[in-house]
């Protein structure tokens, strides 16, 4: 339970920078596509899941570098917190997704 909790907080910890990037790049979607919100969802998406975590990791680790020896002496590595990091994210684009099929299909 304890390498749940650090992992969920080493995740908001990594989204404080990833979200604002992504949300921007989703602002961006809404230009060139004519269904706006589903042009923002495909646009945050992407950025979300390639730039804007990339971006995130480097910024995290620019600022935070000393965090890795408290998650470390926790029993996390760095490699098990970026990739259960970026599997959350695959998670949220998988809602993202089905709610861009919802769209398509009601809207």
């Amino acid at each position: 339970m304890v390498k749940l909790r650090l992992t969920w907080h080493y995740y908001k910890s990594t989204q404080r920078f990833n979200l604002p990037i992504s949300l921007i790049a989703g602002l961006t979607g809404i230009i060139f596509n004519p269904h706006f919100v589903v042009g923002a969802i495909d646009a945050f998406s992407l950025c979300l899941l390639t730039g804007g975590f990339l971006l995130a990791l480097y910024l995290y680790e620019q600022r935070h570098a000393g965090q890795y020896y408290f998650y470390y002496n926790r029993g996390l590595s760095k490699v098990s917190l970026m990739v259960a990091s970026y599997g959350l994210n695959v998670v949220l684009v998988i809602l993202l997704f089905l709610l861009k099929l919802f769209l398509y299909r009601y809207v």
